[in-house]
């Protein structure tokens, strides 16, 4: 089994790149995060990526988590970045394997009727995590997709330890079980360090300095570490790597396993 992870970028026209990459590892599943849903038809196509991947690679079973949906990004009640339309952002799973259980669990603040970006640097937005249950030839996996509470540093607050805490309340022991995603923390940091020792940490394990390309956006910067993938001891890792390509901001992770 392959299982790939990508932050695709709710900003980039990466579809080409993106399907070349799914068709080059053959994943058995994909995790995404920042994948847009265009609600309408009037979106610009670049906000359609939940769309695109489900016309450009066949895959069976997909879940999409929507976050919010509006028709731009404001700041101060003045629109700073339009979407043409209704549109939503989410995290998405795409599966060879019947998706048997799927949830879309927000654990800070809810759902949102519109993307008010005026106080993200200190307040961020809402968060949930995309929990699914797949069905691997008779053998039930856990996957918990997260794209994770969003701060300036990327260090330990109230919400990121809280963040941990229900993953680990909603993660379960008694099935093999994959956590990853975008955390938006750095590796040090308590809240990542919380997933020990019920969960193995490959960054960690394999001394991972970077899954970030080199980048400065005003927001964030690139080349540290924020992406994860974490697994119970019901998971056998056969390899791991953080994949060179770069098409998003972020880094694709991919692991092979079998499951025990």
């Amino acid at each position: 089994m392959r299982i790939l992870d990508l932050n695709v970028s709710n900003k980039l026209d990466n579809i080409i790149e993106l399907k070349k990459l799914i068709y080059r590892k053959n994943p058995d599943i994909c995790t995404f995060q920042e994948v847009m849903n265009g609600i309408d038809d009037e979106c610009f196509e670049i906000y359609h990526k939940r769309r695109q991947l489900d016309e450009v690679v066949d895959y069976p079973f997909t879940e999409y988590a929507p976050l919010f949906e509006t028709k731009g990004v404001t700041k101060n009640g003045i629109y700073v970045q339009s979407f043409g339309g209704l549109a939503q952002q989410g995290l998405m799973i795409m599966s060879k394997k019947e998706i048997v259980e799927h949830q879309n669990m927000f654990y800070y603040n809810d759902y949102r009727f519109e993307y008010d970006a005026t106080h993200f640097r200190e307040k961020d937005w809402c968060r949930s995590i995309q929990n699914a249950v797949i069905n691997v030839d008779g053998k039930l996996l856990q996957v918990i997709n997260v794209h994770g509470v969003w701060n300036e540093t990327k260090t330990d607050d109230e919400r990121t330890l809280a963040q941990t805490e229900f993953i680990l309340k909603v993660a379960r022991q008694d099935i093999p079980c994959i956590i990853l995603g975008d955390f938006n923390l750095l590796a040090h940091t308590q809240s990542i360090k919380n997933f020990h020792p019920k969960f193995r940490n490959l960054i960690v394990e394999n001394g991972i300095t970077s899954t970030r390309p080199t980048f400065d956006d005003g927001l964030d910067v690139g080349d540290i570490v924020c992406d994860y993938i974490f697994v119970n001891n019901k998971i056998k890792v056969k390899h791991f790597e953080v994949l060179e390509d770069v098409i998003s901001d972020h880094l694709a992770l991919l692991m092979e396993f079998d499951l025990l």
